[in-house]
């Protein structure tokens, strides 16, 4: 009998549950919010005399209209949001580097507290949320923390490892935890600066700043560090689904104190409506205190079988303890199946180019699926970008879109791949296209690029089943100001995106650093060349009213690929059937608008494409 907790007795045992946890965290024994402005006795200078010193925001959301506070930097090269700390909107600090321009000299930024008493206190650990966003210095060794005992010694803190001018912000907010007792601890008079060395940046904002006298790392915490996302390409066009074969990988950490025992992972593919449609799991006995990027392999690998539309990807995990910090033990990301269209992302989110400068190009690897019976082409590249108007107006913007083919003795893992030149001896140029953007081009908006083949100059390029492409643009002279669109929704242990920038990188500004690079697919041809008899299929009726219906005279079982199909040959409705003999397919289509469609099978033997009429 399924039972049901009475309301009463469910809330209080949520209320024991959540004071359960808030017991496992300690109480910091001082804080600072800035809700009242810059506190007495906190100093501000900058140490090369320029100026370039830290300001009170009243709230981030004012951005630039408040002369203490920096721009949001929500412009699509950067696409950031206002500082998300928790009580940003009644005040934070920041340094706008960008304000101050391009100085003759870097700036040396210092925001110090006044001396904060940490007698009797054994241990001092600080924490705080912040945000920063670098454009000349990287952060890594030039924003750091700073802490000293006598106001005139100074032990440094890195606070922002690995980020670097490439990747240009970090998370927002980001929340550091900070062990600084060997120079805190058992101080009366303890000062804590943040120093940034910069020039001609973004901005450095902190806020909710805490000092604990024991370690504020959760106890129990267990969490999904890496997302291993099986697809090639997020969105993927149905009839070349089947050439992804989806491992599953997933790595987690142990952050808090306490081992994780008894622990489940496990992985799963969901329609829209959310119904699992695949599922496994991994249990892991204990994983230790500190434990980093752990990696898990599940046994089972799945084939999917699609149909147009949204799915998700997805990973979860528990473990034994109630965990501090849930909101990371599950993460999921949506796979979009389509009629005709690859791309690695679902939408434009930030701009990047080479930190080096000069002439450079961005590419995005895409496969061919080897087992269907029909032939596709490419016949147009989307894509857009952003620039500084200071550099080059958007409608300025001029590139060259090519269509590489990989050469069939590249292996699988580019471990032999010929990177020196844009186009090496491990690719061969099929398709080319110029583009020059329209007067009507502003930032991020999207382009659509006729593909010609490069040795035709017709329009569309047939693909090779099997085949490997990458969909190039290239960015030359002033137009290597350009900042190419790119998402990082998605983290690809594969190659995915390419950056070429005086030869190729297959890793390209990181995994999870996808270009806005997309390439439309459709039928190469909506005649048979190699008919198949009539007998093989019969519409009836036609016209058709929602259902398509197929009546098939095979005599002997057969695999078939079955296309439905506008005019031009942009795919509506794909799938592969095996075993095919006498018997009648239905395809309902309530989603087609009246009109004249294609509908094409496919065999070893040759192909058979009929007209309807859609009522």
């Amino acid at each position: 009998m399924r039972q049901f907790l009475p309301t009463s007795l469910a809330a209080v045992l949520l209320l024991l549950v959540n004071s359960a946890l808030l017991a496992q965290i300690p109480t910091p024994f001082w804080t600072e919010n800035f809700t009242n402005g810059q506190p007495a006795g906190w100093t501000t200078a900058d140490e090369s005399g320029q100026g370039a010193v830290w300001t009170w925001c009243p709230s981030p959301f004012l951005g630039d209209s408040d002369p203490g506070c920096s721009e949001i930097w929500n412009t699509p090269a950067n696409g950031q949001v206002p500082f998300r700390a928790t009580t940003a909107t009644t005040g934070s600090m920041v340094c706008d580097s960008d304000d101050y321009g391009d100085l003759p000299q870097n700036h040396i930024s210092q925001l110090t507290t006044a001396p904060i008493n940490c007698s009797g206190k054994s241990q001092v650990f600080l924490t705080f949320q912040t945000h920063i966003g670098v454009f000349t210095l990287d952060a890594e060794a030039n924003a750091v923390l700073r802490v000293s005992n006598n106001g005139t010694t100074w032990t440094s803190y890195p606070l922002f490892p690995g980020l670097t001018t490439s990747e240009r912000w970090s998370d927002n907010p980001e929340t550091p935890i900070v062990n600084i007792s060997t120079v805190a601890a058992n101080q009366s008079n303890v000062w804590i600066q943040w120093q940034w060395i910069g020039n001609y940046e973004y901005m450095w904002s902190i806020d909710d700043l805490e000092l604990y006298d024991s370690d504020p790392t959760p106890k129990n915490d267990v969490a999904i560090s890496a997302f291993f996302y099986p697809a090639s390409s997020q969105v993927t066009p149905a009839s070349q689904l089947p050439s992804n074969i989806f491992d599953f990988e997933v790595n987690l950490d142990n952050p808090g104190t306490n081992p994780q025992t008894n622990i489940t992972i496990t992985a799963y593919v969901k329609d829209e409506g959310g119904a699992t449609l695949h599922s496994q799991e991994i249990n892991v006995p204990e994983l230790a205190p500190g434990v980093a990027d752990s990696g898990f392999v599940f046994p089972q690998t799945y084939t999917p079988n699609l149909a147009p539309g949204v799915y998700a990807i997805g990973y979860s995990v528990t473990s034994d303890s109630a965990d501090q910090r849930p909101l990371n033990n599950e993460f999921s990301r949506p796979l979009v199946v389509t009629n005709g269209v690859f791309a690695k992302e679902t939408q434009a989110e930030q701009g990047y180019r080479p930190s080096a400068g000069g002439d450079w190009a961005v590419a995005n690897y895409y496969q061919m699926n080897a087992g269907n019976f029909d032939e596709y082409k490419a016949y147009l590249a989307e894509f857009t970008f952003s620039t500084d108007p200071d550099e080059i107006e958007p409608q300025d913007v001029e590139a060259t879109i090519y269509l590489l083919k990989i050469t069939d003795d590249v292996a699988d893992d580019f471990s032999d791949f010929d990177g020196s030149s844009l186009i090496s001896s491990s690719l061969e140029i099929v398709g080319i296209t110029t583009y020059e953007a329209p007067d009507t081009m502003v930032d991020q908006l999207l382009q659509n690029v006729p593909i010609n083949d490069f040795n035709t100059a017709e329009a569309g390029v047939i693909l090779q089943p099997g085949g490997r492409y990458l969909l190039t643009v290239e960015y030359l002279d002033n137009n290597a100001d350009v900042f190419h669109a790119f998402n990082n929704d998605v983290f690809y242990f594969f190659p995915s995106t390419f950056i070429f920038n005086s030869d190729w990188n297959t890793a390209g500004f990181g995994g999870d650093v996808n270009a806005v690079l997309r390439m439309y697919i459709g039928l190469t041809s909506t005649t048979d060349e190699k008919a198949l008899p009539e007998s093989a299929f019969v519409i009836a009726p036609n016209p058709v009213g929602q259902t398509l219906r197929l009546q098939l005279g095979f005599e002997q079982p057969t695999d078939a690929t079955i296309t439905i199909a506008d005019l031009n040959g942009r795919v509506i409705h794909f799938e592969d059937r095996f075993d095919l003999g006498n018997e009648t397919l239905q395809y309902p289509l309530p989603q087609l608008a009246a009109g004249a469609y294609l509908v094409r099978i496919a065999t070893a033997e040759g192909t058979l494409t009929k007209k309807f009429i859609k009522q």
